[in-house]
């Protein structure tokens, strides 16, 4: 697809869904402003991997991620491809909706419109250095870090001839995510056979430090307010779940010691948002709990209306466990008359084994909005009440 006709379909996509969600409006955030900071952020610049991938993988054309550019992805939302990993949206696109923004436009698209900011994440993007990944025994399936999408935003702030990025005061306001290591522990566990200890107790602090590193140097770019998130339960996966079949599961059917190592990724990312709040006391740093907004809904996921929690939708079918298999991954070949995709994504979680269902993407956005699973709880408060 053509770049010109990519951003029809994105305004386009823009309009649907905000008629579908009841949202009014699109564009820019108005300002309201409290106490010198907007309570709607004017713009979101996003940096992370394949959950928060807005075009980026599709745009790098590597087949291994270009994958979203086919059906079935999007046919739920949108209802063609729309080059996310999912059937439809992603968390920052509902936050983009919640916000009163357009969809956050990825920045490989350079004749894109970033007057609401940037996409910089990538999928396979890992948060430590790739070439240092590799030095250790562990392949990547990509060459893109949280340093590559860094360089990316100081040249975009560099070049860029939009005056609210001109604008020192509105770039302060602007909402900085990041999401991001899940790529950098999968690939460790899965593709190199390290012992799941291990890399909790080597990679992990690895992992937080870069992460510390990045908000450091945006912060000295002029950015006040953060949004960061930490990893899901990893023993949720269906690739998980297919990899390692005999391990301990918890009550969810979860693999206990995969979930523990995101507990320790979320132990020391709390721990590193405390050490930001009292180092710049300028700044906000609202601190996402992805892991406990994932365990309230799969945890009571029948009152939620799901009825497969692990599974994948796309993929291998019920002849393969979980419904996944790497040679199977969800992709044109799946079908709902060949049994390898399901025929409501809507009761499932899992889409494609790795990445969520736009459903599951939904409800995990609103405990953001709804500041269940946010630290502080009230930090998009003001954002609800004048939108």
């Amino acid at each position: 697809m053509n770049i010109m006709r990519r951003c029809e379909l994105r305004g386009a996509v823009g309009i649907a869904v905000t008629l579908l969600l009841g949202v009014a409006g699109g564009g820019a955030a108005e300002f309201m402003r409290q106490e010198g900071y907007s309570i709607c952020p004017p713009a979101m610049y996003i940096f992370g991997d394949s959950y928060s991938d807005t075009g980026n993988g599709v745009l790098t054309g590597n087949p291994l991620i270009t994958i979203p550019a086919e059906p079935p992805y999007g046919e739920t939302v949108p209802g063609f491809p729309f080059d996310r990993f999912s059937d439809g949206l992603l968390i920052v696109d509902f936050l983009a909706i919640f916000f009163k923004l357009s969809f956050i436009n990825p920045y490989l698209d350079r004749s894109a419109d970033f007057r609401t900011g940037v996409d910089y994440a990538v999928s396979t993007s890992t948060a430590l250095d790739t070439l240092y990944l590799n030095s250790i025994g562990i392949p990547t399936l990509s060459n893109f870090s949280l340093d590559t999408q860094l360089g990316w935003h100081l040249d975009f702030l560099r070049t860029s001839v939009y005056p609210n990025i001109q604008s020192r005061i509105s770039y302060s306001h602007a909402l900085i995510v990041i999401e991001i290591g899940g790529d950098d522990y999968l690939d460790a566990i899965l593709a190199s056979n390290y012992s799941v200890p291990y890399v909790q107790a080597n990679l992990v602090p690895l992992v937080i430090a870069k992460i510390k590193n990045a908000t450091e140097v945006l912060y000295a770019s002029g950015a006040k307010n953060f949004l960061i998130m930490t990893l899901t339960p990893f023993g949720c996966f269906s690739i998980v779940l297919a990899y390692f079949p005999s391990g301990s599961k918890d009550k969810n059917g979860c693999l206990t010691s995969l979930n523990n190592l995101s507990l320790e990724h979320r132990r020391r990312l709390l721990q590193l948002i405390y050490e930001l709040r009292a180092t710049h006391k300028d700044a906000r740093f609202v601190f996402f709990d992805f892991y406990a907004a994932y365990e309230e809904i799969i945890s009571n996921s029948k009152a939620f209306g799901f009825r497969d929690t692990l599974d994948a939708c796309c993929g291998a079918g019920p002849a393969f466990a979980y419904r996944y298999n790497m040679q199977l991954f969800c992709g044109p070949s799946s079908s709902v008359a060949s049994m390898t995709l399901c025929p409501d994504p809507n009761v499932f979680l899992k889409w494609d084994g790795i990445h969520n269902t736009h459903r599951f993407n939904l409800l995990l956005s609103d405990t953001i909005r709804t500041g269940r699973n946010i630290d502080p709880p009230n930090a998009f408060a003001g954002c609800a009440l004048h939108s």
